[in-house]
């Protein structure tokens, strides 16, 4: 379920606001991360409105197969049936127009997640009502709402449909990074040369680095040295991670190719090079 009135769907939009991306970004991520999506529907930002949204879909009988993930209500008799999981985008914030967590204690839920020490992706929620069914709130900007979703969502969808949770992997960071206390940075990465390199365009409301990243390497509160070991979340269309683990030797000298004469005829061997 996309929110908020600032947010179009089509033509250049006006000042104060966005086009929609979410339409087209998160339902494609939900079906990669095992779920089904029932449908998807657009809200403004009237308290009254979301909570019509989010009660209707309590009141239209049981939930959709396992793994199911959804954006918007079923409909009427005949229509797709809720499904067990509603997942919003926008209001997760703690702002005037931000309702997520007052439907929750209306509806007698509670939340199991209310933001996240993470960069970005703060504001991600997810609440879990009487009934067994999950709100997982996702943030407004749309690398936020990844994060969140990847972060927070994917083991949320894992465990419903009784698979096992994507498993980070390490690969050596192909950049140094300061401490940033009290907050983990997860950050759309390209492998290079067998390291885990920060994707350019990444700021928490664009997507273009995520586009062409490889996965989100996950940067602890104490910062990296060059060529540490940092875990690695894998994406759907990015590049296989595995058998790229850090061992014993540092990876310059796993990197570095066998000496070779300079008068040497023979082809150079670029193996021990990524690309």
């Amino acid at each position: 379920m996309r929110t908020g009135g600032e947010v179009v769907e089509s033509g250049l939009p006006g000042p104060g606001l966005v086009r929609d991306v979410f339409s087209y970004l998160i339902p494609p991520l939900l079906e990669a991360y095992g779920g089904i999506l029932v449908a998807h529907e657009k809200i403004g930002d009237d308290a009254a409105e979301w909570g019509a949204a989010l009660a209707d879909r309590l009141e239209r009988g049981p939930g959709a197969p396992d793994g199911g993930a959804e954006e918007s209500d079923g409909g009427a008799a005949g229509e797709p049936a809720p499904a067990d999981v509603v997942v919003t985008t926008g209001g997760t914030g703690k702002g005037g127009s931000d309702h997520l967590r007052d439907i929750v204690a209306a509806m007698g839920g509670r939340l199991l997640v209310d933001g996240v020490a993470m960069r970005p992706g703060h504001p991600t929620v997810l609440a879990e009502l009487p009934d067994g069914r999950f709100f997982l709130g996702l943030p407004g900007n749309p690398l936020a709402a990844v994060v969140g979703l990847a972060t927070v969502g994917e083991p949320l969808l894992a465990a419903l449909s009784g698979r096992t949770p994507v498993e980070p992997i390490e690969l050596p960071s192909g950049e140094a990074f300061e401490p940033e206390l009290r907050r983990t940075r997860v950050i759309p990465f390209r492998r290079m040369y067998g390291m885990a390199s920060p994707a350019a365009g990444i700021g928490s409301g664009m997507l273009r680095g995520l586009a062409r990243a490889d996965g989100f390497m996950v940067v602890p509160p104490h910062g990296l040295e060059l060529a540490a070991p940092v875990p690695c979340l894998p994406l759907p269309w990015g590049r296989p991670l595995g058998g790229h683990a850090p061992s014993s030797a540092s990876p310059a000298q796993k990197a570095r190719p066998k000496r070779r004469p300079a008068a040497s005829k023979d082809p150079v061997d670029w193996s021990a090079l990524d690309a």
